[in-house]
């Protein structure tokens, strides 16, 4: 999908602002360390004195519309609370509908409790709903719940999303751990801070490589 010039211009904003916190390396589309993600936005903030530790990471979100905002902000305890209730609905309908549809066994399996059954003919709907939300639950799980999987797995130090007017309605809004700015006027105003992330050393190094492996990549 083509990027839009607002979300462009959220990723450019955010590209200023790093080095006001004192980042020296920023990059834009880097992958972080820990994990499958990409953020639009990663910088690097050394420290002051010489020290075997590396530095501060930053990751950055950019968020234009509230749809592209709640697609990333599920949280990941209460979804999968939710895909484990809808596990065990299932269970039950199924084992009340292989009593009184023992016609649907597959009998693939030699005990008729650990066998398959194929319900698909009798268009059961209240079976098909729960599966259809047990789908649905399991995509939420895997993929709509980036913003606390970054925060939980440590991929950076600081969190923030960055988003243009209206996208956020409440601070209660954002996910744990993060912070955010919002665009105004071509400027980024802070609406909430960041608490620092727990990240392992290891982790900070493999993210600055990526920024250093980023800005060599676009401009190359």
């Amino acid at each position: 999908m083509a990027e839009s010039n607002e979300h462009r211009n959220l990723k450019r904003l955010a590209c200023s602002w790093l080095p006001e916190q004192g980042c020296s390396a920023v990059a834009s589309e880097v992958r972080l360390p820990l994990s499958n993600f990409r953020v639009d936005v990663a910088g690097y903030q050394p420290l002051r004195s010489l020290s075997a530790e590396p530095g501060t990471t930053f990751a950055m979100e950019c968020k234009q519309s509230r749809s592209d905002f709640l697609r990333d902000a599920g949280q990941e305890i209460r979804s999968l609370d939710m895909k484990e209730g809808h596990r065990q609905r299932i269970q039950r309908l199924r084992d009340l509908l292989s009593t009184h549809l023992p016609q649907c066994r597959l009998n693939e399996s030699l005990f008729a409790e650990y066998d398959t059954y194929d319900f698909s003919s009798w268009r059961h709907a209240t079976w098909f709903k729960l599966n259809a939300e047990y789908m649905r639950l399991s995509r939420k799980v895997s993929s709509g719940v980036k913003f606390d999987k970054i925060a939980r797995y440590g991929c950076a130090r600081y969190c923030y999303l960055v988003v243009s007017e209206n996208v956020i309605r409440s601070e209660r809004e954002l996910p744990l751990g993060w912070g955010c700015l919002e665009a105004r006027n071509g400027e980024l105003v802070l609406l909430k801070l960041a608490l620092p992330l727990g990240t392992k050393a290891s982790a900070r190094l493999k993210l600055l490589e990526r920024i250093a492996g980023a800005k060599n990549r676009w401009s190359g």
